[in-house]
């Protein structure tokens, strides 16, 4: 390391711990990352890579909750609630309630709306720098089983124009929908194009990144937990150790998604996370679909690559855990087959589960972790995580380099939880 050159330890080998790591090496940092499992193997691996900003929107949402009770014991349903874990996380989930606001989720809409402003910019500076991955730039389809459920989805996103977001002014129907978007069945009867949609293979973009960093010279150690925080009596982090070493920096970043163990040993606020599990699979299909589909009917995103078309959903509070609901997968299956031109085999491919982080307000958690001069956190971005870490990572890195905090971070701040004492191990 060069002698004076800032060096900051990552936590965490994910999208956003990922992304942090790679805009603290453009702003000449030394990066250390150290990742508990392999890099992306939480929820960044095999999910659908959507870079699609103008889809904005906090998780709690007004009259979720009246919808989550009734899905309590629904396993059918898109939003499920495991019983036994609604007990064990009664605090969260009464926090949660308290966000299910109309004016709560205009404000993170409007929040998260900011934040993924410059998405596709950051995305394209990757590629510049000489970042590989696997990227398609044709936009997304918002498909529906009848003409008003697409139109409510269309009404829906409409306060995006206010942040510069371009939007459809009409539906397509029938013939013409079906001409534009093959592979769709005729159960499917309106649908519109959002054109500011990208998608990328989630686990092309980790091994890119991780790969890009390695190539510099920074370094990204695997199967290297964090499980003990070293403070000074100023509450500044002097280490992080694994079981097996520990690791000095200037500073650290804690972005360890769902597992919170590491997070929780930090002076200040607990940051309350909970585990969303969203299921993902891949199919052989016999028309490959030419955009991202949004089944809005059935709660399910289709993505495809190169090779194969992934489709995943539903959203299981469940705890921290990788068990895979064979009940829940086949939810999904279902939808998607009667939604898309018959599939090439019955084969249900790399079926896959993974723990979003998600907070009360939905919204993600960005800054300097209150009582302590040298950490931060950059957690909490829920299904948007792909589509949110380049501005996050990038405003963080900022703020790590030059001791400026952004506007854009003010609705992220960690302080936002002061009222929530520290609890360690809490999730």
């Amino acid at each position: 390391m060069a002698d004076g050159q800032r060096h900051v330890v990552v936590i965490g080998g994910g999208i956003a711990g990922l992304s942090t790591a790679w805009f603290l090496s453009q702003g000449g940092a030394q990066v250390t990352v150290l990742e508990a499992r392999g890099i992306g193997s939480g929820c960044s691996f095999a999910n659908g890579g959507w870079l699609c900003p103008a889809q904005a929107g906090p998780l709690p949402e007004p009259g979720l909750t009246l919808f989550a009770l009734r899905s309590l014991l629904q396993r059918s349903s898109p939003l499920y609630i495991q019983p036994a874990h609604l007990f064990r996380a009664a605090g969260w989930f009464l926090q949660f309630r308290h966000y299910c606001t109309e004016a709560a989720y205009q404000h993170g809409m409007a929040a998260i709306a900011r934040l993924g402003l410059d998405t596709f910019k950051l995305a394209e500076q990757w590629q510049t720098a000489g970042v590989q991955f696997e990227i398609h730039k044709q936009g997304m389809i918002y498909a529906a089983q009848d003409e008003a459920s697409a139109a409510a989805a269309l009404a829906d996103l409409q306060p995006m124009r206010e942040f510069g977001y371009q939007l459809p002014d009409g539906l397509m129907t029938g013939a013409e929908l079906h001409s534009f978007e093959p592979a769709l069945s005729e159960v499917v009867k309106a649908g519109f194009l959002i054109e500011e949609h990208w998608h990328v293979r989630s686990d092309s973009l980790i091994d890119g990144l991780a790969a890009w960093l390695r190539e510099r010279g920074h370094q990204i150690l695997e199967g290297a937990e964090v499980t003990t925080v070293k403070l000074d009596d100023s509450g500044r982090v002097i280490a992080v150790a694994t079981p097996t070493a520990s690791y000095e920096a200037d500073d650290f970043v804690f972005a360890t998604g769902s597992w919170t163990e590491a997070m929780s040993q930090l002076p200040g606020p607990r940051i309350p996370v909970q585990a969303g599990k969203g299921y993902s699979f891949a199919v052989r299909p016999t028309i490959m679909p030419a955009h991202a589909v949004l089944l809005t009917d059935v709660h399910v995103g289709c993505t495809p690559f190169t090779d194969f078309l992934r489709i995943g959903g539903t959203m299981e509070f469940s705890g921290v855990n990788r068990r895979i609901d064979q009940r829940r997968v086949d939810i999904i299956v279902r939808g998607a087959r009667e939604s898309f031109q018959p599939f090439a085999d019955d084969e249900v491919r790399q079926v896959w589960t993974g723990p979003r982080p998600i907070t009360p307000d939905g919204l993600p958690v960005i800054g300097k972790m209150p009582g302590t001069p040298n950490a931060y956190i950059t957690n909490g971005h829920a299904m948007q995580g792909v589509s949110l870490s380049p501005g996050s990572g990038q405003a963080l890195a900022n703020l790590i380099l030059t001791g400026h905090a952004a506007d854009v971070l003010a609705p992220f701040d960690p302080g936002r939880f002061r009222g929530a004492r520290q609890r360690r191990g809490a999730a």
